[in-house]
């Protein structure tokens, strides 16, 4: 019986994974081919096309909170949230294979039009994937032991999809496909019908939300959803521990955007051959110590606890901050990977521990209430984190206009826009940092308050 519960339960840790893995591709592969699609080779305007991309993406955030309310409330013989899963696997991977059908022939505006309508259509069904995925890791277990196995195995999977989808276009470029927009539109629907709707689909066949049997059937009727959000917005825990989702994926990511161009600029002299090959060693380093850092963080939260692992992992991106100022010079050679030693475990937080409390104050808040609120809380999650891309993507590029870079100057950059990069990298990482190690000694405080009064009302 134990044996087969296991076997079970680690049938629905992959399918989850490979629905995760689904949901990066998703979430990251209309950029990467995009830019050389649209751009490089039909000519859109680079401005409009960053519109183009940026927009969608806040419509999709907007509308993920409803998404997790009718998924918390839905009532169907397949369950809550497999029925939108399924859906959505569907609609997802037939628009995002028509993103890459536009006629060459078009106008440019008209190319545009196209790919920014598709594109939103795609970004609202790809929301109807995410956070019924996302509320169904919070739903598969609620033992903190098997939920922090569940979360590592969907990071396994989320950091083999990003080290993958970076060869998306090198792959479209290959000269069997006879042209760049040929193999674009061949990898394109490749991309759609296996990585996004196959294996997105997969958490809907395999995977089982366990019944809260804390759940009372006396509770008062449902709120509408306007409620449940006030509700939420007003969870000074959930709000603490997404504000550590936005200084982490908004504002950190936004300080190490300048490490590219510190590489070719400053550490290669303008080299851009040089600075790229660096790159990929950095990027190649953090790939290989991220997947060795998901055992060390599972380590460090089931010996001292998520909050106080998150603690430790944002104190060591403190040092990994500092430590930028001196690696990131010329003539540094391969000690270049300590960046990554000592920073990509703030990664591996962001998608096991973050999830892990985020769905234990899930739990706690369902007990409260009397009703489900896992869809909800995968929601304000998921917006957080697509919020801090956008934030990030948009903070990049203004900043560089600000502080006088000149693509077209080369290794001649000024001496003022060399030093700000480098103060970016470095004191943004230690400033983000320390205002989330802030962050997450509040939310230790709100915590405690709310199990408090959960207690009480037992």
């Amino acid at each position: 019986m134990v044996d087969s519960v296991f076997k079970g339960l680690t049938q629905q840790k992959l399918a989850l994974g490979a629905g995760f893995f689904a949901m990066l591709f998703a979430n990251q592969s209309v950029q990467v081919l995009a830019i050389p699609f649209y751009q490089m080779q039909l000519g859109v305007d680079p401005f409009l096309l960053s519109l183009a991309l940026a927009l969608p993406v806040i419509a999709g955030t907007l509308i993920t909170p409803w998404i997790g309310y009718v998924s918390d409330h839905w009532h169907g013989r397949t369950g809550k949230r497999r029925p939108l899963i399924m859906a959505g696997s569907l609609l997802s991977a037939l628009l995002f294979g028509c993103i890459w059908m536009v006629p060459t022939h078009w106008p440019m505006l008209w190319q545009l039009s196209y790919f920014a309508l598709f594109y939103l259509l795609f970004s609202l069904a790809a929301a109807l994937v995410a956070v019924p995925t996302i509320s169904l890791s919070y739903e598969i277990s609620h033992d903190e032991s098997q939920r922090a196995a569940i979360m590592a195995v969907n990071t396994y999977f989320i950091k083999l999809a990003s080290v993958l989808y970076q060869w998306l276009f090198p792959l479209a470029s290959l000269a069997i496909f006879g042209s760049v927009v040929l193999g674009i539109r061949w990898v394109g629907w490749g991309v759609a019908l296996l990585l996004i709707g196959f294996m997105g689909a997969l958490p809907a066949l395999f995977c089982r939300g366990t019944a809260n049997t804390t759940i009372s059937h006396t509770a008062p009727g449902k709120p509408g959803f306007t409620e449940s959000l006030q509700q939420l917005l007003h969870h000074k825990p959930l709000m603490l521990l997404m504000a550590i989702c936005l200084l982490q994926l908004g504002g950190s990511v936004f300080a190490a955007s300048m490490d590219y161009y510190l590489l070719v600029y400053f550490v290669s002299h303008g080299d851009i051959a040089q600075g790229a090959y660096w790159k990929g060693v950095l990027s190649s380093a953090y790939a290989l110590t991220g997947f060795a850092s998901v055992p060390l963080v599972n380590w460090l939260r089931a010996r001292c606890g998520a909050v106080n692992a998150l603690g430790w992992v944002l104190a060591l991106t403190l040092l990994g901050g500092i430590a930028k100022w001196f690696l990131f010079v010329p003539e540094i050679g391969f000690w270049i990977v300590l960046d990554a030693l000592l920073c990509t475990s703030v990664w591996t937080a962001m998608t096991t521990l973050i999830p892990a409390l985020n769905a234990g104050l899930s739990d706690v808040e369902t007990q409260l209430r009397g009703r489900p609120t896992a869809g909800m809380f995968a929601s304000i999650y998921n917006s957080a984190t697509s919020l801090a891309s956008i934030l990030a993507l948009l903070a990049s590029g203004a900043t560089l206009n600000v502080i006088g870079f000149d693509a077209t100057a080369g290794g001649a950059q000024s001496t003022h826009s060399i030093t700000a990069m480098r103060w970016i990298l470095t004191g943004g990482t230690v400033l983000f940092g320390i205002l989330s190690l802030w962050c997450l000694h509040k939310y230790h405080i709100g915590l405690k308050d709310k199990l408090a009064l959960f207690e009480a009302k037992d």
